[in-house]
């Protein structure tokens, strides 16, 4: 079993090594082998991601849309956001057309799109998920930008102070994995489009992690059966070379696919504490919460108010009888 990073499909260099620390690869879905984007083709090539691509979309078509879109946007300043919601489900990104069609069937905003015309879920999911990911890719930029500032600033201000250059390095890495939690933002919207994609993948586990604390306390709220089952902190960071490391990671996986197989209640008792390295910073927390007696599909079923589970989606996994559902943290 390996997990899948969700609900997101970017995932900054910095959120990667805090994943290498608990799992030798984490699985992440892509929409567009052409958009993947270059910190994280490093990433799969150091082994630490694996990236799927259950149905891969033309990278250069959803470019053009959203080159489109920008442009209407901003020939449209100032426009009732009310139309553009009223419009949410009826813009036409369904065919080879609608590069061009965008800009006519948007500036129809007193007529009714035919119905006929709706476009096809799966795609819009994939489209909603590119431009989430150019967005995340976008705030990331400037964020790291902005702390960069930020860090000369306390570096003189430590070297003024005679501080240990260690402390700094843990305050800058809480600052990385805290900063501006993309998963604020949509949520839901963020969740639907990313099991539309989830759905496709026959590989599957019954483990899935985020670093957003915004969507597990958002998967608490509309999964009341959700209960946390371990807590593993002082996890070393950057020992993923480490032997010890990697057979402790073993054992956290094999631990975890008892889990999600099993009858509920599973005995954990046998879950390792992760070991101490000599010279590598303990300051990660990897917390499991479980779903029991339902599997992903179902579980995730009762996370959306949409019908991305009425869509076609390829055989699943059935082996897991529990969902299981990480947190990874710096502490």
């Amino acid at each position: 079993m390996k997990p899948v990073y969700f609900p997101f499909t970017y995932i900054p260099k910095s959120v990667g090594k805090a994943l290498s620390a608990c799992f030798r690869q984490t699985a992440v879905y892509q929409i567009s082998c052409t958009k993947i984007p270059k910190n994280m083709q490093e990433l799969s090539r150091d082994g630490i991601l694996d990236i799927r691509i259950p149905e891969e979309v033309n990278g250069e078509f959803l470019d053009k849309i959203l080159k489109d879109y920008r442009n209407w946007i901003n020939a449209h300043q100032g426009m009732e956001i009310a139309v553009l919601k009223t419009m949410a489900d009826e813009i036409p990104f369904f065919d080879e057309s609608a590069s061009s069609q965008i800009r006519a069937d948007l500036k129809r905003t007193g007529k009714q799109i035919p119905a006929e015309k709706k476009p096809d879920p799966l795609f819009n999911a994939k489209l909603f998920l590119h431009m989430a990911q150019e967005l995340d890719l976008q705030v990331k930029i400037l964020d790291q930008d902005l702390m960069n500032i930020e860090a000369m600033e306390k570096d003189f201000l430590r070297t003024l102070r005679g501080e240990d250059d260690d402390d700094q390095a843990r305050a800058t890495m809480q600052m990385v994995l805290e900063k501006d939690d993309p998963g604020h933002f949509m949520t839901t919207e963020r969740i639907n489009a990313w099991l539309s994609i989830m759905l496709q993948d026959s590989q599957a586990p019954g483990l899935f992690v985020t670093t957003s604390r915004a969507v597990l306390e958002h998967l608490i709220d509309i999964v009341p059966e959700m209960v946390e089952v371990i807590c593993l902190d002082a996890i070393p960071m950057g020992a993923d070379e480490d032997e010890t490391l990697l057979n402790w990671q073993d054992g956290l996986m094999e631990s975890l696919e008892k889990l999600a197989i099993g009858n509920w209640p599973v005995p954990i008792d046998d879950m390792a504490n992760p070991p101490k390295i000599p010279g590598k910073e303990t300051n990660i927390e990897l917390t499991i919460y479980i779903v029991p007696n339902k599997t992903p599909h179902e579980c995730f079923a009762d996370c959306v108010e949409t019908d991305v589970f009425e869509t076609e989606s390829v055989k699943m996994d059935t082996r897991f009888k529990n969902t299981l559902i990480g947190l990874v943290e710096n502490r």
